[in-house]
Formats: C-alpha cells, structure tokens, sequence
C-alpha cells in the first residue's frame, strides 16, 4: 500500500472536503444544534452564562459559530461551516502525523480516519466536538515536534494548543494526559526538553483553570447537575463496542482488529497505546466521578488512534504477504461506515424539522400553535420565523389550536397540554403522529 506519490493524501482530503460541502446542509438542525444557536443569538453575556450552565461545554466553538452566522446568516449549512472546516483541517495534522509513527500510505490512513462516523458526524453537526478534536491532533503534532526540536518556542506553541483545545472541549485533555504519561518513561527524550514540554502542558491547563471554576460555581448554584446520573450499565463491552466507531458493531470490530495488528509495527507505539487507553478510558472514569451519563461522542478523541493502528495493521499485513487479510478488513471497515456515513448526512436526527414543515403548512388565519413543553416554542420559531405572532395566548383563545408535541417531550407534559385544550376545545384531526405528534384542536 505504498503512495505512488508523496502527495497522495490530498486526493482523499480533497474529495472529504467536497463530499462534507455538498451534504452539510441536507439534514435540519436537531436539538443540541438549535439549543447552541438560539442562545447564541442572544447577548454575548447570555450566551456565556448559558455555555457556564452546559455540563462539558467551552465557549470558543459559541464564539467561532457565532461569528460565522453574524456575518452569512442563520441556516444549517451556515451553522455548520465551523464544524466542517476544522474537520477538514484536521485531516490534514492527521496526515502529518501519519509519517511520525512510520505510516507510509498517508492516504489510506487518512481515508481511515475521516470515514469513522463518529469522526464524520461532528464534521456534520453545528457543535464544538471537531474543533476540540483539531486542537488535540494539533497538540499531538507539536508534542512530537517539541520532542525533536526541544525549544523554548516550540514548547510554547504545544502549551498553546492545550489550552485552545481546552477551551474548545475540556476532553482534550485526555489525550495530552496521554502524551505526559509516555513522557514519563521515554529515555530518548532529554531532561530539559521534558521540563519544558511538562512545564508548557502545565500553564495550558492552568489557563483553563478560571473557566472551569467560573463554570462549577454557575453548575452548583443552578443544579443541572442533578439531572443527570451515571449507571455502569452505560458502558457495558457490547455497549463500547457498538459506539466506539459511531458507526455500530461491524464497523468497531473491523477498525479493532486492525489496530491490533498494527500496534507492534508502529513508530512511537506506546505513545498511541497510551493516548487511546486514556482517551477511552478516561471519559468512562470522569464519568463516573460527576455522575454525568456516557455518551458515544465521549469516545471522539480515541479516533485518530484507533486509525492510525488500523493503517499501521493493514500494512503490516500487506509486507507480511497478507495481502488479502488488509483489504479484506478495509472492505468491511469502509463499507459498514459508508452505511452509516450516509444516515448521518441524510437522515434527521429527530422530528423537529418535519413538525416545522407542518406547521406552516397548515396554519391559517384563525389558528395558533401551543407546545408541549412551552418552552421548545422557541425551536419552532427558530426554524420557522413566520410562526412567531401565531403562538396561543395563555390561555388559547383562537378558534383553532395546533397543539405540537416535541419529540422530546414527557408524557406528564402532553398530557398537561391536552388537559388544558380539552376543557374548551375537541380533537378534529391527528396531524402527524409518532415521538413528535401534532394535534388539530377545534373550539366547542
């Protein structure tokens, strides 16, 4: 699998660059999206307050979609251009990587890389999760790079990407934990290039210190941490196993077994097994400390890791005159993720667009809108701005009454909606059905 030319990687970078720009904006926003951007609209002091109040959050990727949507405008393809671009830029520190550990087919590994859905979906989503994930790459880089050249300017840029990627997604620090556990016993590396890399991880993460406290104070004070809860039960093998690619059981055991095959041939291996142990292992631990719940996308840092094993094993297998075992493991890897690549770019990740749709289809004159629960109005009317003089007064007095449940509504509070609009009002038709079901309300 060796490149015909040195430049090789740019095809597959170029080709994930027009893929991700054609499909950015096919699907609506979903929850988590729209949260981000509503609030974003608001006063730059808002939308700190309510990023202090989002268990896990760092404002720079608020701030960077913020300025994009101030100056294009408001629309999914809009949103989702940060995300896209560091996505993009991502893969190309990921190539660059790619030679520090002796991988001679930058391409294939490249292609690896950017086909795991787990890596893809935030390259599609209008969130802070492939930002975070540039930085930590870029901190891998210039760990390595402060390892060779072991100056005072270099270790200053390594502690730079720290903190940046701290203030992009605070699991970044995993990986650099990673990276200062392979320090520790790496005899090649001298003593005072080991202070200074030690000593630069160590402002970046200070510099992150004032938010997270800033952050811990507005959590407690408003509770939202006891919304949430952690249960082993979260992680089980079968658990890991189907989401640690994004992209379900077939997917994962494919990418596994060429890592593990490709480990022994690395450049630097224990430096990988480290990062991808505590990138893994470390969002379980944290976890379980906060009592917050596991989610695949916890699991997000693990991936250039995994990729760069899974590259490393394919070629082992092709010298070692297993030619067959790589292409048969890249088969199944890349055809299980281009299965669930395509659902992600193509289906909605939840109801409320097609609501949205409904809705101005079918509201007239003499209609309004009431929510349940009250407060997801706001996500209507951010997909649909005509909608906002129609929304029920408290209590309805229109002749008509479109009553929308959220796809992410309780059961106590549609049925507190139903309630209130049976006491005046009968059900003239069900007009969507399912997790988000739209009723048409008629007066007595």
């Amino acid at each position: 699998m060796q490149e015909a030319r040195p430049n090789a990687v740019v095809v597959p970078i170029a080709a994930y660059a027009a893929l991700v720009s054609a499909v950015l904006g096919i699907t609506p926003l979903w929850l988590d999206e729209m949260q981000q951007l509503v609030l974003g609209r608001e006063s730059l002091a808002a939308l700190m307050r309510w990023v202090q109040l989002n268990p896990g959050a760092s404002p720079l990727p608020y701030l960077a979609q913020r300025a994009v949507v101030d100056l294009f405008g408001a629309s999914p393809y809009v949103a989702r251009i940060p995300a896209a671009l560091c996505s993009i830029a991502g893969a190309a520190v990921f190539a660059a990587l790619c030679g520090r550990f002796g991988i001679r087919s930058r391409g294939w590994a490249t292609a690896v890389f950017l086909a795991i859905p787990l890596q893809f979906r935030y390259a599609l989503e209008a969130r802070g999760y492939s930002q975070g994930l540039l930085c930590a790459l870029a901190s891998w880089l210039l760990l390595l790079r402060v390892r060779e050249r072991g100056t005072v300017g270099a270790a200053a840029l390594y502690g730079a990407s720290v903190a940046v990627g701290l203030y992009s997604q605070p699991l970044t620090l995993l990986p650099v934990f990673g990276g200062l556990f392979w320090l520790i016993g790496e005899r090649a590396v001298g003593r005072r290039t080991k202070r200074l890399i030690l000593g630069a991880a160590s402002i970046g993460v200070l510099s992150f210190v004032p938010w997270y406290v800033m952050q811990r104070q507005a959590l407690e004070a408003s509770g939202t941490m006891a919304l949430y809860f952690f249960s082993w039960r979260q992680v089980t093998p079968l658990v890991l196993l189907h989401e640690l690619s994004g992209g379900g059981y077939v997917c994962s055991a494919a990418l596994l077994v060429g890592a593990a095959a490709g480990l022994a041939k690395l450049r630097n291996r224990r430096l990988v097994a480290l990062v991808a142990l505590v990138s893994l292992a470390g969002p379980i631990l944290v976890d379980a400390l906060v009592n917050y719940f596991f989610a695949a996308r916890q699991l997000l840092f693990a991936a250039p890791a995994l990729a760069l094993c899974a590259a490393g094993g394919i070629e082992r297998w092709r010298e070692g005159g297993r030619r067959w075992a790589g292409y048969a493991i890249l088969l199944v890897f890349f055809a299980a993720a281009a299965v669930s690549d395509y659902r992600l770019a193509t289906v909605p990740k939840d109801g409320f667009g097609a609501q949205a749709r409904v809705l101005a289809a079918q509201l007239s004159a003499d209609a309004c809108v009431a929510v349940a629960p009250p407060n997801h109005v706001l996500y209507y009317l951010f997909l649909r701005p005509e909608l906002e003089r129609m929304v029920c007064a408290e209590p309805p007095e229109a002749a008509r009454v479109v009553a929308v449940m959220s796809p992410y509504s309780t059961q106590g509070q549609r049925d507190q909606l139903s309630e209130l609009l049976d006491r005046s009002y009968e059900k003239a038709a069900v007009l969507q059905s399912g997790a988000g079901e739209i009723v048409d309300y008629r007066r007595r």
